[in-house]
């Protein structure tokens, strides 16, 4: 009886060890299993042709990113084989769709003034706008601005021209003359605001009467400027109110932020410039203070709300592809504004 004991006692704690052996034995094929495969050059190889500047080029007329006009309008840029673009003009109500312009014509036009070749696919530009009175389009092109009048089929420099496009002048006179500041006309042609001494001015196309609208602008927290730190204009940022009677702007504040140095590296001695750029780690960065502006008056109404980032939805710029307000839109009796807030990080 004890050796039958002793032999039944043997024989479980052998089971035992054989349990234990084979849960060690599946819990490290488990485990072998579970651990990630070492990644290869090739891999990666793999995995970057499939990266979004890889395949981009292989995708065309993907996306419609609208600049609308007046009347429900809107024009927006396609993209097509071997880096050619094409410039659309919709109007949903009418359902139609075609050119926004004659593309050959500006070519051809443009090429004659520029002392340059373009052609009609490959345009030297990605934005433009439509005179009020719909004559001609006016567009930033080798370092100036410029107009093509549709009657002539002629091309040539537009006020603000190249110290406009590059920040280096402010101010000026009213618009269309040589030396004007760059202008928004309302959605009627009637009236047109400009910057002048870090404020927003408004002018009759008429007469050419000039008024301020705002009187507290001071160098680094103006109204309506255009200055991302990479980028920047003498363009007032601003959306009209489909009535005309109102504007929706900001005053950008830019005060205490580092400046980034550039220097020109064109021939003879260069230029050096000083933009307002925060950095990352800075304590102190660009922000806006939102603004409607009514006419009547001119009453500035500054809306109730801690200082807003300048950001946009779609970049880090307060500024639309068409020179707009970014992430902003009035409902067609003017008589509310609705808007996109977007944090710093882009994260809310």
């Amino acid at each position: 009886m004890g050796i039958r004991r002793t032999q039944l006692c043997h024989g479980i704690f052998i089971a035992l060890i054989v349990c234990i052996v084979l849960g060690l034995a599946a819990g490290a094929q488990d485990r072998s299993a579970a651990a990630p495969r070492a990644l290869t050059a090739a891999d990666y190889a793999q995995a970057e042709k499939f990266m979004s500047a890889n395949v981009v080029t292989l995708v065309f007329c993907s996306g419609v990113r609208p600049t609308w006009l007046a009347g429900d309008r809107f024009w927006y840029r396609n993209a097509l084989a071997a880096d050619a673009s094409e410039f659309i003009l919709v109007d949903p109500a009418k359902g139609t769709r075609g050119p926004a312009f004659d593309q050959a014509g500006v070519a051809a036009a443009l090429s004659k003034a520029a002392g340059k070749t373009y052609d009609a696919a490959h345009l030297p530009f990605q934005a433009f706008e439509y005179a009020a009175d719909g004559t001609s389009i006016t567009f930033q092109a080798d370092g100036k601005r410029w107009s093509y009048n549709f009657k002539n089929k002629s091309c040539v420099p537009a006020a603000g021209g190249i110290e406009a496009a590059a920040g280096g002048r402010r101010g000026g006179a009213g618009a269309g003359r040589p030396g004007a500041a760059p202008e928004a006309l309302s959605p009627d042609g009637k009236l047109a605001v400009f910057i002048r001494n870090d404020n927003l001015w408004l002018r009759e196309v008429a007469t050419g009467a000039e008024k301020p609208l705002t009187t507290d602008g001071v160098k680094d927290f103006g109204y309506a400027t255009d200055n991302a730190g990479w980028t920047r204009s003498d363009r007032p940022v601003v959306l009209w109110s489909p009535d005309s009677k109102k504007i929706a702007t900001f005053q950008q504040d830019q005060r205490g932020v580092g400046e980034m140095y550039l220097v020109e590296t064109r021939v003879g001695h260069p230029t050096l410039q000083a933009w307002k750029y925060p950095l990352p780690g800075d304590e102190v960065v660009t922000t806006i203070q939102r603004v409607v502006i009514h006419l009547d008056g001119p009453r500035v109404v500054r809306l109730k709300m801690p200082p807003d980032q300048h950001r946009g939805t779609l970049a880090d710029d307060i500024k639309a592809r068409g020179g707009g307000l970014e992430d902003a839109q009035w409902i067609p009796d003017g008589t509310n504004l609705m808007f996109v807030s977007t944090s710093r990080d882009h994260k809310q």
